[in-house]
């Protein structure tokens, strides 16, 4: 009651945030497009998509099966394509706009987080990651030490979840070294057409230059390319070889700089908290993986671990329904789920005098 004696009942109300902008990366251009669109119409928002110059057609066609094949009013989806990045800028400054979800670098989710700042709008950042595949010694090393190689190789490393440092016991590295080479050099890159090809071309000829650069730098800082390295003999496209690197330490280039290439570095860890310890060893904390068979040790790691999601054993924790997102510089926010829907409301709180 108050002061005066008036009792008060109090429900929350959740209310669409307004206008969104929404900034979208070239890899995954489909899934992304659909995490903040979805959510963010569910929440009754109006969207202008601005889809990576890499990607437009992506974002086209969904503008055009919303204008043609949906009821959806004129007006609530816009989407802008173009090689302007200005344009992205001024979503971002715009006061017009309430709230800002980007997908893509932490450099420049930093700088669409300070220009948001000019208006206190709202910021949904999902960036980069330098995730760990940690391996315990009680894991079926060949296994585990397979499925981080695989993985990396998968849309050719081009994601910002994927495990590209491979932390192993330091008693196993070379068994898991063989084995991570092994599967590594039995993937070629392909056609991304053809259904069987698992690791297909970079996205441009800059990405490729890209990787080629850290792989000299992680030559000129010691370590060794096992397997990899190189252009497949192969015609048309920026497709690199999936690239094994040894004999760095976690402080190395490569082990704290996103490649976004099929690019795995092994580093060895000497026990369950040293790896902990190499995994938090990062500005970044998005995603990763443990393997081993002991429950109790893979709950104290998984504690351990600062990332927003994490798999044990191979457990798939994408999902439509799961929050996704990340600690640190990896981001602010959750895309997907309730939360991901959430992002794009504002809380009122009412109290009614009774």
């Amino acid at each position: 009651a108050s002061p005066m004696g008036i009792k008060s009942a109090r429900r929350v109300r959740r209310e669409p945030i307004g206008v969104v902008g929404a900034i979208t990366p070239w890899n995954f251009p489909h899934q992304i497009n659909f995490a903040k669109l979805g959510p963010a119409l569910a929440a009754g928002t109006t969207v202008v998509l601005k889809p990576a110059p890499d990607t437009p057609w992506c974002a086209a066609a969904v503008g055009r099966i919303i204008a043609e094949e949906t009821d959806i009013p004129a007006g609530v989806v816009n989407i802008v394509t173009s090689d302007d990045h200005g344009l992205g800028a001024q979503l971002v400054t715009d006061p017009r706009v309430d709230m800002i979800s980007f997908t893509g670098s932490t450099r420049t989710g930093r700088a669409v987080m300070a220009a948001a700042a000019t208006s206190l709008k709202k910021v949904f950042l999902e960036l980069g990651g330098k995730s760990a595949f940690i391996v315990l010694d009680d894991a079926d090393i060949a296994a585990a030490v397979s499925y981080a190689a695989f993985g990396v190789c998968v849309h050719a490393g081009q994601g910002c979840a994927i495990s590209t440092r491979l932390l192993v016991p330091r008693e196993l590295h070379d068994q898991a070294v063989e084995a991570a080479a092994r599967t590594l050099a039995g993937i070629k890159p392909g056609d991304p057409s053809k259904p069987g090809t698992v690791c297909g071309p970079l996205i441009s000829e800059r990405q490729l230059a890209r990787v080629e650069r850290y792989l000299e730098i992680a030559r000129a800082e010691g370590g060794t390319i096992v397997t990899g390295g190189g252009r497949p003999e192969r015609a048309g496209g920026w497709f690199i070889e999936p690239t094994l690197i040894t004999g760095l330490p976690n402080s190395s280039t490569v082990a704290q700089e996103e490649i976004f290439g099929p690019v795995l570095t092994v580093i060895p860890h000497d026990g369950d908290a040293d790896a902990v310890r190499i995994a938090n060893d990062s500005p970044y904390g998005l995603s990763g993986s443990v393997w081993g068979r002991d429950p109790e040790r893979l709950r104290a790691v998984v504690e351990g671990v600062r990332t927003g999601t994490l798999s044990v054993n191979g457990g798939i924790w994408y999902s439509a329904d799961a929050p996704f997102g990340g600690y640190k510089q990896s981001g602010i926010g959750r895309e997907m789920g309730v939360l991901g829907f959430e992002e794009y409301t504002e809380t009122k709180l009412i109290a009614t005098g009774v």
